[in-house]
């Protein structure tokens, strides 16, 4: 009974690594899971063949795993199996080693014409008792023999049928992931176009064919805006991930003061105004539509944060030991302390028609630029939004 027990550690014990460290891995695939499968197998018949050298195995148990390979359909580790097996056991007068091959070839013929798994195990307890008889097994033997034989079967057997079941999940679980990743991407890109066209429409609506001087200014930033919208599209051409910026010196002033004459009819047709308090050129490393983007992002934030009659919003840039830090504050309707816990949250918005996709989307450009972003609001008070930057 001790040698069964023993016998049957050795085939379990490649079973329990495989449950416990090869199925919970982060980069699940079906190619690493087939092959782990196959390292699980000859694992099985490795510990037998290492135990078969202190204690007398029967050759039936070298079957478990060649048995377990045709009923999972894994035929070519089921040959590998097979030729190992013919290996071990080439030892034997010429006449067992015929029958054990016969029986190996059985089973990859009845494998190949039969679909049933009941009938292949039918026909593997019918070659398992003849293979006992052949080797002259002791009859008091025989009923602990197959009784064991079978009992580890069924246990390896339901122990990768439950490893088919948590791959099938895993990969339910990364198409899932993957979907979800698109759908994040549809609703950043959708989020993200809305700024630029609606600078665009603003203008058309207000622009004016018979004064050429003031058209042809409305068309420079109609293109720039044009511009900015097909470098938001080819952000997120490869499921919104954002690639390498184009970094160049840039008069941080500069920038603010050009995104707010091209928001100014947004601002004029709500009473907002924007207060720039530029004491001296501040300069940095950046990518200037995407940083644009971000300040488009935040001071429509502040502006669609209106709860007074006027709004006004104070940007203020400093030029700090080793890095340039910007801050913009509005007198808005403020966050209570729960909303700001919760603000960089993808999908979280306090707006009713709000995607929860644009603070996320400003935060990974400034964290690609190296800086940091951070909030700080009270409830009808205002919001101060507070970037950081390194210096160049």
């Amino acid at each position: 009974m001790i040698k069964f027990l023993i016998i049957g550690i050795c085939l379990l014990f490649p079973i329990l690594c495989y449950l416990v460290f090869l199925v919970p891995i982060k980069e699940f695939s079906l190619e690493k899971n087939n092959l782990y499968f196959s390292f699980t197998l000859v694992g099985v018949f490795f510990f037998l063949f290492i135990l078969s050298k202190t204690i007398e195995i029967e050759i039936i148990f070298f079957f478990i795993p060649l048995v377990i390979a045709y009923l999972l359909r894994k035929e070519n580790i089921a040959l590998f199996l097979s030729l190992s097996l013919l290996i071990i056991y080439n030892y034997l007068d010429i006449t067992k080693f015929l029958i054990v091959l016969l029986v190996i070839t059985s089973y990859f013929i009845i494998s190949k014409l039969v679909k049933k798994k009941s009938f292949f195990l039918i026909f593997s307890f019918i070659s398992i008792l003849f293979l006992l008889i052949i080797f002259r097994v002791k009859f008091s033997l025989l009923i602990l023999d197959i009784a064991f034989f079978f009992i580890y079967l069924k246990l390896i057997f339901l122990a990768f049928k439950r490893m088919e079941f948590i791959s099938s999940l895993c990969l339910k679980t990364k198409e899932l992931e993957k979907e979800r990743n698109i759908k994040n991407s549809i609703f950043k890109l959708t989020h993200e176009l809305k700024n630029p066209l609606a600078v665009c429409n603003g203008y058309i609506e207000m622009m004016d064919l018979a004064n050429k001087e003031k058209s042809q200014e409305y068309f420079s930033i109609l293109k720039s805006e044009i511009k900015r919208s097909l470098t938001i599209i080819n952000d997120f051409s490869s499921l919104g991930k954002i690639k390498d910026l184009e970094k160049e010196e840039l008069d941080i002033y500069y920038v603010l003061e050009e995104i707010k004459d091209t928001l100014k009819p947004m601002f004029n047709s709500k009473n907002a105004d924007i207060i720039l308090n530029n004491d001296k050129e501040i300069y940095l490393e950046g990518d200037y539509s995407r940083l644009k983007q971000v300040f488009v992002n935040l001071l429509k934030n502040a502006l669609e944060a209106k709860n007074k009659e006027n709004i006004l919003i104070n940007i203020k840039a400093y030029e700090l030991k080793d890095r340039v830090k910007v801050t913009i504050k509005d007198n808005g309707c403020g966050m209570t302390k729960e909303q700001l816990e919760h603000i960089e949250d993808i999908f979280y918005t306090t707006k009713e028609n709000g995607s929860g996709l644009g603070l996320p989307y400003c935060k990974e450009i400034i964290e690609l630029h190296g800086g940091n972003i951070n909030f700080k609001s009270i409830k009808d008070k205002g919001t101060t939004v507070t970037l950081y930057f390194p210096n160049k």
